[in-house]
């Protein structure tokens, strides 16, 4: 812009010309100048007192900023002696290619770092509390999580507590899974078990009311008689023990196809078809116990009862304790969760209805750190804030894939990534790479100079997905820097 009519120095004139010059990038990225003629708008206005030469002043500026809100870059040389430098230089540009790939939108919330929800573990027999794991304590499979009577309680996996004494030949039933499960892992020998869908003599002892659960299924065609063995003694071919001959109130009689039947001083007798997911506490299942029972230092019976054992879902970390040496046993004892840390995500309920379980997600460690998660759960049980009012909220738990990364930390505050959106194999570009075209919406311009117009869709963490003509993977187009 240039004042025409006055001296450097002095006041202009009335009748001073004002020149607005706006120029704009030619066809070869550069910015044009008065030689290209092109670009170039000019606007004049004569000013007859100082009070309108201050109005052409508030207008030329006004001019100003409508050409470069346009997108064209102006030359506003206000400087007295008719300067015409541009007021800064054109950003500079580069060109990159047109790649083919998935594209994620994600949201971040904030997360808790640490363990489980703490979970009660109540002595289930009578006795006296002689000792606890202390806080912090991993209890993993076959070792103590406290004393009775100072005799150890270890910890079995399952999902079945046992619930009834397991004593008598051929006991069937999930509990005695339980303890053939776990003392196969622990390598002893406890032979084979009976499969699924064999039907099995069970002989409870006249004390024991083991059978009395109604989890065993009578076999067909049950009658209340008992048929002599046509094998005495011999094993059975199904691998269950075989059932007494003699006793000490005279000869015990196997079922044969009977249901139930006296054993006199034995117990009783009964015919059971094995179920999935059930065990039969066979002879050799028995040896296997009382091996077991010597080596933690228990009475060696065979037997085992309530309590004996505490049966949880698998490795256990100590939190805290709910009682002292001392005290009575049959009560809650000690506070556990489990040994893998995991991230806890208060999640509005208008918002949880998008997440799964499985779903993959991302979690900022204090540290700068990200290590790959998966949600392992979403809670149903909607929560409203203790302090003051807000929405409703679920828990969200997050799993890692690698504990390893968090084996530092016991607590920490975490950023959880969710993905809201994915558009799989799609064409993006940088969203520097669009440009705003004058008749609207986008287009891109490619390495030869052409401007081609594209439509967009996704767009997330500075990348945007674009489809149009002429346009494919592997095109080069330009953007800034």
């Amino acid at each position: 812009m240039t004042r025409q009519g006055g001296e450097p120095g002095t006041r202009p004139d009335d009748d001073a010309t004002i020149t607005i010059r706006a120029v704009a990038p030619n066809g070869r990225g550069q910015i044009q100048t008065d030689e290209d003629h092109t670009g170039t708008s000019t606007a004049t206005a004569v000013a007859g007192a100082s009070s309108r030469r201050r109005r052409n002043r508030i207008i030329a500026a006004a001019l100003v900023i409508g050409l470069a809100g346009a997108g064209i870059a102006v030359g506003v040389p206000w400087g007295e002696g008719g300067s015409s430098k541009p007021s800064k230089a054109e950003p500079k540009t580069s060109t990159v290619k047109v790649v083919r790939k998935d594209l994620s939108d994600s949201r971040s919330l904030d997360g808790t770092l640490g363990y489980a929800k703490p979970q009660a573990v109540k002595g289930a027999k009578d006795g006296i509390v002689t000792w606890l794991a202390a806080a912090g304590t991993t209890v993993s499979r076959g070792k103590e999580l406290y004393r009775v009577d100072d005799r150890p309680v270890p910890v079995f996996y399952g999902t079945v507590p046992l619930y009834r004494r397991l004593e008598g030949r051929n006991l069937v039933g999930r509990d005695v899974k339980v303890i053939a499960d776990n003392l196969r892992a622990l390598d002893y020998d406890i032979g084979s078990q009976p499969w699924p869908g064999q039907v099995v003599t069970v002989i409870t002892p006249a004390n024991n009311t083991a059978l009395t659960g109604g989890e065993q299924d009578a076999a067909p065609g049950n009658s209340a008689s008992a048929k002599p063995s046509t094998s005495p003694g011999k094993a059975r071919a199904d691998g269950a023990s075989p059932a007494p001959q003699e006793s000490a109130s005279g000869p015990v009689r196997s079922p044969g196809t009977a249901g139930t039947a006296s054993a006199g001083g034995a117990g009783t007798i009964t015919r059971v078809k094995v179920r999935p997911g059930d065990g039969v506490l066979t002879d050799k299942l028995v040896q296997a116990i009382k091996r077991w029972q010597t080596r933690m230092g228990m009475l060696s019976t065979g037997v085992i009862a309530p309590g004996d054992v505490a049966v949880l879902n698998g490795a256990v970390r100590v939190d805290s304790a709910s009682a002292q040496v001392g005290d009575a046993a049959a009560a809650p004892l000690l506070k556990v969760t489990s040994t893998a840390k995991a991230v806890t995500v208060a999640v509005d309920t208008s918002q949880a209805g998008s997440i799964r379980s499985g779903d993959p997600v991302t979690v900022r460690l204090p540290d700068g750190a990200s290590a790959a998660g998966t949600v392992a759960g979403v809670g149903t049980a909607a929560e409203t804030p203790e302090q003051g009012p807000g929405p409703a909220k679920v828990t969200v738990t997050v799993a890692f894939k690698d504990p390893d990364k968090v084996k530092r930390l016991d607590s920490a505050p975490v950023q959880v990534e969710f993905v809201s959106e994915t558009r799989a194999g799609v064409l993006v570009v940088p969203v520097t790479a669009l440009l705003a075209l004058r008749e609207g919406g986008y287009g891109l311009r490619t390495a030869d100079g052409r401007v081609v117009a594209v439509k967009t869709g996704l767009i997330a963490k500075g990348m945007a997905e674009i489809t149009g003509d002429g346009i494919a993977e592997g095109t080069s187009v330009v953007t800034s820097s």
